[in-house]
């Protein structure tokens, strides 16, 4: 298989090795010390922050699952048009742009249900 020897830089400072970026090229994180993934005085580290990140998003997405409340609740004064087991249809018509047709729409308590 032929070997891949192409080399990638991250701007044109790196391609050209100026000297003010070849000076601070090894401090290019300078929030930790030399130990590998010890943090300085500030006393947080990457680890800290994935700890809150994923606290953060699983206590996001729980209070995100949380139903709304629905309740029936009965007529006080129940209209005289409507019976909760008998649907009623009505005859109306749809339009779209220049093309119309009628169309019947079955209604159930005042919500349609179903449209022939």
């Amino acid at each position: 298989m032929k070997e891949n020897k192409k080399t990638y830089w991250k701007g044109l400072e790196q391609l050209t090795n100026d000297p003010e970026f070849v000076k601070h090229a090894d401090q290019e994180f300078p929030g930790f010390t030399s130990k590998k993934g010890q943090a300085e005085d500030n006393g947080s580290s990457r680890r800290d922050f994935l700890k809150m990140m994923g606290f953060s998003v699983a206590a996001a997405s729980l209070a995100a699952c949380e139903a709304p409340v629905r309740k029936a609740i009965p007529y006080v004064n129940k209209p005289v048009d409507i019976n909760p087991s008998v649907p009623n249809y009505y005859a109306s018509t749809f339009a779209n742009g220049g093309d119309y047709a009628s169309i019947v729409v079955k209604t159930r308590e005042g919500r349609p249900i179903k449209i022939d």
